[in-house]
């Protein structure tokens, strides 16, 4: 693009950063005449009035750019475009500050909806597998306040193998004859209450073959359903069991609890 001086008509090839320092004003160098560069712009320029080959000191500014004098004061408008150029190639260009200060639209929302998807996702995966999850004694406390907030029921904890066998004792039975009478006590040794176990009874011979195997519901070794649904923390049990004789090859017994 360019533009003509209104003054000396000397065309003159516009550079877009000094134009935006200058705010559309520009110094002409030939005559130091400042104007509006806005107000002449083309995009050819032969579309111009070419300057004459006429003295132009006869319409030459009483002060020129360049010229010296005895006045040492400076341009005003010379200095001024000069520190709004140097401001300019301070700055960045302005559509890089638009797009900087231009937040994401519904950015904020966006991530809300991505928390509360992965949030319900993880509740239902949680209640889907609670019952295999609550058998870890280290994640029970957590699962059980979850359930307490979500108004859920837990499953019973289970751990089998932490109820242990206190006493146990076969003899024949006093007044049955060809049975046995076991008596026996166990202890729930897990840190939370537990559901009450199946117990399984086995009796093997000298060479350690199975002879015989029972198994036995809470309301069969205790005589009557439990009085309790959970069988607490450290609560110990004494049962007693009638069977029948299964010859003197059973010699060992064992307790299982399921």
């Amino acid at each position: 693009m360019y533009t003509q001086c209104p003054h000396c008509q000397q065309v003159h090839a516009l550079d877009a950063m000094k134009l935006r320092a200058g705010r559309g004003q520009m110094r002409c160098e030939h005559c130091g005449n400042a104007f509006d560069a806005l107000a002449r712009v083309v995009e050819d320029a032969r579309e111009l009035t070419m300057p004459m080959d006429a003295d132009l000191d006869l319409f030459a500014p009483a002060v020129k750019v360049g010229a010296t004098s005895g006045d040492d004061s400076i341009d005003p408008v010379a200095d001024t475009s000069a520190a709004e150029r140097a401001a300019a190639d301070d700055e960045p260009p302005a559509f890089l500050l638009d797009h900087a200060s231009a937040p994401l639209p519904h950015g904020g929302r966006w991530w809300m909806a991505v928390m509360a998807a992965a949030l319900l996702l993880c509740s239902q995966l949680v209640l889907s597998q609670r019952a295999q999850l609550a058998e870890d004694p280290g994640l029970r406390p957590w699962l059980q306040r979850v359930c307490d907030w979500m108004r859920c029921d837990l499953p019973a904890f289970r751990a089998p193998k932490q109820i242990h066998v206190l006493t146990r004792d076969v003899q024949p039975h006093p007044s049955v004859p060809d049975a046995l009478l076991i008596s026996a006590s166990f202890r729930n040794d897990a840190h939370w209450a537990q559901a009450w176990p199946v117990l399984e009874l086995s009796l093997s011979d000298l060479d350690g073959r199975l002879v015989a195997l029972r198994r036995f519901r809470p309301e069969e070794y205790l005589g009557q359903p439990p009085s309790a649904d959970l069988l607490d923390a450290g609560q110990p049990v004494a049962i007693e069991l009638e069977l029948v004789d299964p010859g003197k090859q059973a010699i060992a017994y064992e307790f299982n609890f399921l």
